[in-house]
This record gives structure tokens, C-alpha cells and sequence, in this order.
């Protein structure tokens, strides 16, 4: 990444590793790994996006490899990236364990180490909230390099309106400004506009798709993301208005994205 200083930089990657030793689901997941009447069991969901057998398939940010498996179980040729590289040798146990060759790298987004035209997709899940803007269109430019001409990225950001997220930003605020904490991975928040004005120039075409429509789970805090609020009775039916809501912002009620907790970026080369 494009980073000053070196000290930071380490606390970047160290958080990931850490991450990979305490607990790798929750960390690349969040809460969503706990919340199973409301998600099903993402530990293995299929690939968050379309795919077709024989495609060239890079996931940046790979973690400890859940979208590889799914992406090579469907005959993909899958190749993680990483900055971290403990999340990395999970990522390889976890493909040699179900029967995959791993194809793994280690990097950061800002510094692909792939040639130009390489892969037919790229798939990226909140890597660019980590980032500052500027290194977040660094990472856009550089997947549009190695995305083959009519390539498509799938790139997921957190949405700016979203209660989850104006909660989490605030305490953020607060836990920065007040409280003077150094947090190497805080979290960038995304507009449409901006997701657009992000992209111009760099890709052909963008589509932007808004996903989880649902209240605050807990208060994001260090301490409190383990603990859920929302009483489990009322995940399901949760999931249904959430559904409901986001099918009514990708298809016909547009001003209902940016309240969408989770913004996908379609962009094609």
C-alpha cells in the first residue's frame, strides 16, 4: 500500500495475522458468521458473484480462502492474494484439506503482482474499508490492469447511510478523535457518487448493487462484536425485510442503495 510509515504499515498486516491465529472467520467475516438463522452458513455459501468453469478467478483479500474453495469447487481456476501471510497458510490448508491445489500469493491490493490481462474476474470482500481513498482507487486502477478486456469486478464496500454504519462511524469518531486510539484497519465508508467518481476513467462500465438491509446488531466496539442485540426470534424475519428491501433498491426504488449496508461494485474493463 501506499504508506508512509513503515511502523503503521506492520500494524496493518499484524492486525490479519493476529486475526488468522484467534479467530479467521469472524475477522475476514465479522458478526455475520454468528448470525446463521439470518445468513445460512456462509462457511460455505457459493461464490458471491456469476461464474463460468475455466475462468481465470482472483479473489484480493482471500483471507483463509472461503470464496477459493467454492470458486474451484465450480471448476474455477482460483488464485488468492493476501497481505497477510499466517491468513495465507490457512487459506493453503483449507484448499489442500478439500482437495485443491492452492495458488496463493502474497501482496497488497496497490501492487498486484500479476501481468496485465490476466484474469476474467476479480473478486475483492471489503478490503477497499481498510484503505484511504486514495489507496482505494490505486486498488481499482490496478484491478482493471490485470482484468482481461470485457473482465468484470466484484468489489464489496460498506455503504455511508446504513444505521450499521453511521453507528459504527460515529463510535469510530469518538474512539479516534476523543479517545486518540491508533486503529491501523479503521473503516472507510462509500456513496454511490463517489463509487463512481472512484471508477471513472479506469473501467467501461459500473453497476452498483445494494445488499443487507438490516438494524445494528451490537455497537462495534473492540470489545462488544461477539455480543448481538437483535433477539434471535427476529433474524429471520429480518433476513425476509431485508430481501424485500433489497430487491426494491436494485430494481426499482434507486435512492434505497446507500442505506444499504453492503454496496457491490460491478465494473467491467
Amino acid at each position: 500500500m501506499i504508506i508512509r510509515e513503515k511502523d503503521f504499515f506492520k500494524e496493518y498486516i499484524g492486525v490479519w495475522d493476529e486475526g488468522a491465529e484467534k479467530d479467521a472467520p469472524f475477522i475476514t467475516l465479522g458478526i455475520e458468521v454468528l448470525l446463521k438463522d439470518y445468513y445460512g452458513d456462509l462457511l460455505d455459501a457459493p461464490p458471491p458473484f456469476p461464474m463460468k468453469e475455466g475462468e481465470f478467478i482472483l479473489d484480493l483479500g482471500c483471507g483463509w480462502g472461503r470464496v477459493l474453495k467454492p470458486v474451484m469447487d465450480r471448476k474455477g481456476i482460483g488464485v488468492g492474494l493476501d497481505i497477510s501471510g499466517k491468513m495465507l497458510s490457512l487459506s493453503r490448508d483449507h484448499l489442500k484439506k478439500n482437495g485443491h491445489i492452492p495458488r496463493l500469493t502474497r501482496g497488497d491490493g496497490t501492487r498486484l503482482p500479476f501481468r496485465e490481462d490476466s484474469f476474467d474476474r476479480v473478486y475483492s470482500l471489503l478490503v477497499l474499508q481498510h484503505l484511504s481513498k486514495e489507496n482505494g482507487r490505486e486498488v481499482m486502477q490496478e484491478i482493471s490492469r490485470v482484468l482481461k478486456e470485457g473482465g468484470t469486478a466484484h468489489v464489496r464496500v460498506p455503504g455511508r447511510f446504513a444505521p450499521e454504519n453511521l453507528l459504527f462511524s460515529f463510535l469510530q469518531f469518538i474512539s479516534i478523535h476523543v479517545f486518540r486510539y491508533r486503529d491501523p484497519i479503521r473503516m472507510r465508508f462509500y456513496r454511490p457518487g463517489e463509487i463512481r467518481r472512484m471508477c471513472r476513467g479506469i473501467f467501461s462500465n459500473v453497476e452498483i448493487t445494494a445488499h443487507e438491509f438490516r438494524p445494528p446488531w451490537n455497537f462495534h466496539t473492540k470489545w462488544t462484536w461477539h455480543y448481538i442485540l437483535v433477539p434471535r426470534f427476529l433474524h429471520r424475519p429480518l433476513r425476509k425485510i431485508s430481501d424485500r428491501l433489497e430487491n426494491l433498491a436494485n430494481r426499482h426504488l434507486g435512492f434505497l442503495k446507500p442505506f444499504g449496508v453492503v454496496l457491490m461494485i460491478h465494473a467491467r474493463k
